[in-house]
């Protein structure tokens, strides 16, 4: 596992073998993530610029993402730089999460599309309302 500097990790947190969390990276309370997650932290990640010369600290911009409370990230997932995970949401197994994820929401694929809602205990249900109100 490498945990970068500046990174925020909340209470309660598993996190699994062969995770890499960059720089930008907010994790809160409560969230699982399983092996081999790969958070980035750059949207134009190149090691030179334009002129061939090698890129500098200031060359480079953050880009920071959020995982909320009680999320969970499948294997082998990556999540893109720039996105917000919601409350309670299940990314799927090799998903690469590429935008938004709403709270309660079940993302799969390459790119993760949602394909559902789960409750907080990761029963799949089929609306928003039945997650939200259900354990």
């Amino acid at each position: 596992m490498f945990v970068d500097a500046g990174v925020q990790i909340g209470s309660r947190v598993k996190i699994q073998n062969y995770v890499s969390v960059f720089h930008g990276v907010t994790i809160e309370d409560g969230v699982f993530v399983g092996p081999h997650v790969c958070f980035t932290n750059d949207l134009f990640p190149r090691a030179i610029n334009a002129d061939g010369s090698l890129k500098a600290a200031d060359d480079w911009v953050l880009t920071e993402t959020l995982i909320r409370t009680g999320a969970a990230i499948g294997a082998n997932s990556t999540i893109v730089c720039g996105v917000t995970i919601g409350r309670w949401a299940m990314i799927g197994s090799g998903s690469v999460v590429t935008k938004d994820v709403p709270d309660y929401g079940l993302v799969v694929g390459n790119p993760a599309r949602l394909i559902g809602y789960v409750t907080p205990a990761g029963k799949r249900v089929a609306t928003l309302e039945e997650a939200a109100g259900g354990a």
